[in-house]
């Protein structure tokens, strides 16, 4: 290889080494760090937070009667404290908290709190670390397609519905339905919303899932459910308008909900990664850059040595 080639390569690596680290730095200024002080007295200022949380299904994660017999049976596998207790150490088996605290979600500080605010990763991405199965389900439903987040329907420091109860928060974006369904033989028998579109689930406790289905979808099963023998009688219209119950087609039900969702329940968009074709793209450039320089550095330099 000619010398000056050998020159040329080993000048463009150093460019590339030094637009590479360029890039790095501004990849992780753009995303959370942790330098300054962590607030752990978050009570002081936020003391009706702290008060519901302390109570709720993420505060007693780990204590909860449930969650201990069950981990005891199947041998406190050490697994299970990544999600019930906040930083978790596999290598010690030891842990910063017990239970789902502030920092399981509040982390990235950049700076001293209040002065500065506290980063808050409120996407369903976060809710999937620990509810894994309910996070599937929610991705292949209608509401993981429109991308409605988890805290829009549950509050995170309550672990409770937005809402007073599941009528209500359903009503909250699909307002029609919930309207001509208040007309139905099914809103007659005093059923709810949940009682079809949201399944008990019959997973084993410890897969990551919650109490009920979240796919939102009512399939042959949910019906068996309650009509099993009803779907082979004839003439049911009928038989029904006998028994005085007033069957109403709903116009809308296959229709498109939560087209104008409510903006109180806002969440934050999920931080999508940098790309490795980004960093590929700079070290071409910083490679070119550096050959192509190569020569105009090379006589600079030599006529800063040979000026005296």
């Amino acid at each position: 290889m000619p010398r000056n080639l050998l020159k040329r390569l080993v000048f463009g690596i150093c460019c590339v080494a030094l637009f590479g680290s360029v890039a790095v730095a501004v990849s992780e200024a753009g995303s959370p760090g942790r330098s300054g002080p962590v607030r752990t007295d978050c009570d002081e200022c936020h003391g009706s937070v702290v008060e519901n949380w302390e109570v709720s299904a993420h505060g007693m994660a780990l204590d909860n009667r449930v969650f201990q017999e069950t981990w005891l049976e199947k041998g406190q596998p050490p697994e299970c404290l990544i999600c019930h207790t906040t930083g978790y150490d596999p290598e010690s088996g030891t842990w910063e908290a017990d239970g789902v605290t502030c920092l399981s979600c509040h982390e990235g500080q950049t700076g001293p709190h209040p002065e500065t605010a506290m980063p808050t990763d409120s996407s369903s991405r976060k809710c999937g670390t620990c509810h894994i199965d309910t996070h599937s389900e929610w991705e292949s439903s209608a509401h993981g397609e429109g991308e409605l987040a988890c805290v829009r329907c549950h509050n995170p420091h309550t672990s409770e519905l937005r809402a007073g109860n599941m009528q209500d928060l359903c009503s909250t974006c699909h307002s029609e339905e919930s309207y001509f369904y208040g007309s139905t033989a099914h809103a007659q028998r005093d059923l709810s919303c949940t009682d079809c579109h949201l399944k008990v689930s019959e997973s084993p406790v410890g897969e990551g899932h919650g109490q009920r289905e979240h796919t939102f979808a009512v399939d042959l099963d949910t019906c068996n459910q309650c009509h099993s023998e009803e779907m082979h009688l004839v003439n049911m219209d009928a038989e029904a308008a006998t028994a005085g119950v007033t069957i109403i087609n709903n116009p809308i039900a296959g229709g498109e909900s939560c087209e104008d969702p409510t903006p109180s329940m806002t969440s934050e968009p999920e931080p999508a990664p940098a790309s490795p074709l980004n960093y590929l793209l700079v070290a071409a450039v910083g490679l070119t850059f550096g050959v192509a320089v190569s020569p105009v550095a090379e006589n600079w330099f030599g006529r800063f040595l040979n000026r005296d």
